[in-house]
């Protein structure tokens, strides 16, 4: 065993304590922040398009911006957490998605609220990099998939009780009160996240700021954990270098680009389902609050997908699970519009393609965790994660352009659910990589 990656590999094979336990109950929390932040555009939707009057092809730019905003959080936000530390960075990104849902919230017109949007997309961004790598971080190695799994449920989590509180408030006030609340919940957790997550004992020991060991010895008698003496003594490492250039070197390079072109056409579909359902429903005549319904029933089936992906991973390979998870998405994303006769009919397809289209996504963390070295997790998850924000910038904005040109609602879902059919084609092919997820 490499002596410095003694304290490391120790604290990886130890019983998780409760404080580690409660480090991946905030990170579930604050991806649910993430969640509800980003679909808050969804739920407001109806009530700009009533009070702005614009149209289809508009709506579905408005609906993309912030997602623009992720991919440049992603990107440089995850390789700030691998250089500078994973809980500064999360701290950074609630801050700025903070300020981004207050100013979404006083919008005076399109463009000052697309402006808002992109800003509070870095944050989100940001922090569903640095969430994921942290959480992995305080995890045993018995446990990991299984918490980061539900880290990333977590996402879909935030959207099912955002649907659910905003259904009644959206009766009694106007479609900013959704930028509100989500700007006064992220401002409750920055100061959880300053008492309760300390910095990751893999980067300390990695990175080696002053203070490391004592820092390192705090926060493992803080756990509950034997206490090192001293820290390991430096070896050359071919490993150690931390880098986005590292993601595609030799060895990396193909997983690399398996996992970012396959998340990039599965949140391409997802995005287009999640953002597009609210307008599709009130389109049909329902209410915003009744359109909000069923979005929170499919996020329901969502919460309960990646709960039970994130138990299945425990006995099952997660590569094939993501599999069979994505061409029933696909499968259900596809067949939406035949069961729109009715509200119920909607929540009940809607529950099963939430169920695994959200499995999906939240086991893509999984495979993250699975990939990439704890050096390049937060560089190598923030990559994917951002240059997969391709997909979903397009996941809404294709959907307005068709419907402007006159395509069928039927046409546009099959269209839109090839995205999650080719993402499982690609997942088939990690197993020819010499890293080998399981």
């Amino acid at each position: 065993m490499n002596a410095e990656l003694g304290i490391v590999e120790k604290f990886q094979q130890e019983t998780m304590r409760l404080g580690q336990w409660y480090v991946v109950a905030i990170c579930i929390c604050i991806l649910a922040l993430d969640g509800y932040d980003v679909m808050s555009i969804a739920f407001a939707a109806p009530g700009i398009t009533a009070e702005w009057g614009i149209s289809k092809a508009t709506l579905g730019v408005i609906l993309s911006l912030e997602l623009v905003g992720m991919a440049v959080g992603s990107i440089l936000l995850g390789g700030f957490a691998d250089s500078r530390g994973r809980r500064p960075t999360m701290l950074l990104g609630l801050f700025i998605l903070t300020g981004g849902m207050i100013f979404a919230g006083l919008a005076p017109n399109i463009y000052v609220l697309g402006a808002a949007r992109i800003f509070t997309g870095i944050g989100i961004g940001g922090l569903l990099a640095t969430v994921a790598a942290t959480s992995s971080d305080f995890c045993n190695d018995k446990n990991r998939s299984l918490a980061v799994t539900l880290v990333a449920g977590g996402f879909a989590f935030g959207i099912y009780l955002g649907a659910t509180f905003l259904a009644p408030l959206l009766k009694l006030y106007d479609w900013r009160v959704t930028f509100y609340l989500g700007a006064f919940l992220s401002f409750i957790f920055i100061p959880i996240t300053y008492y309760f997550v300390p910095e990751t004992i893999s980067y300390l020991e990695r990175k080696r700021p002053k203070g490391a060991l004592e820092r390192i010895q705090k926060i493992m008698r803080d756990l509950g954990h034997p206490v090192p003496e001293e820290m390991p003594a430096r070896t050359e490492q071919k490993n150690d270098s931390v880098g986005i250039s590292s993601l595609f070197k030799s060895g990396m390079m193909p997983i690399t680009l398996i996992l970012i072109f396959a998340y990039l056409a599965n949140i391409g579909t997802y995005y287009y389902f999640v953002k597009w359902i609210p307008t599709i429903v009130t389109d049909l005549g329902y209410t915003a609050s009744q359109a909000t319904q069923v979005l929170g029933v499919i996020s329901l089936g969502g919460v309960l997908g990646s709960i039970g992906m994130s138990i299945i991973t425990r006995f099952v390979p997660i590569r094939s699970l993501v599999f069979i998870c994505l061409i029933c998405a696909a499968i259900g994303v596809g067949l939406f519009p035949k069961f729109m006769d009715s509200l119920e009919s909607m929540k009940q397809i809607g529950f099963i393609t939430g169920a695994f289209i959200f499995a999906a996504i939240s086991s893509f963390f999984g495979l993250f965790s699975a990939s990439f070295p704890s050096s390049l997790l937060g560089s190598g998850s923030g990559v994917v994660l951002g240059f997969g924000r391709g997909g979903a910038v397009l996941g809404p904005i294709i959907p307005g352009l068709l419907f402007t040109a006159g395509l069928a609602l039927e046409s546009v879902a099959l269209i839109m659910a090839a995205g999650s059919f080719v993402a499982g084609i690609l997942i088939l092919f990690l197993r020819n990589q010499k890293r080998e997820i399981s």
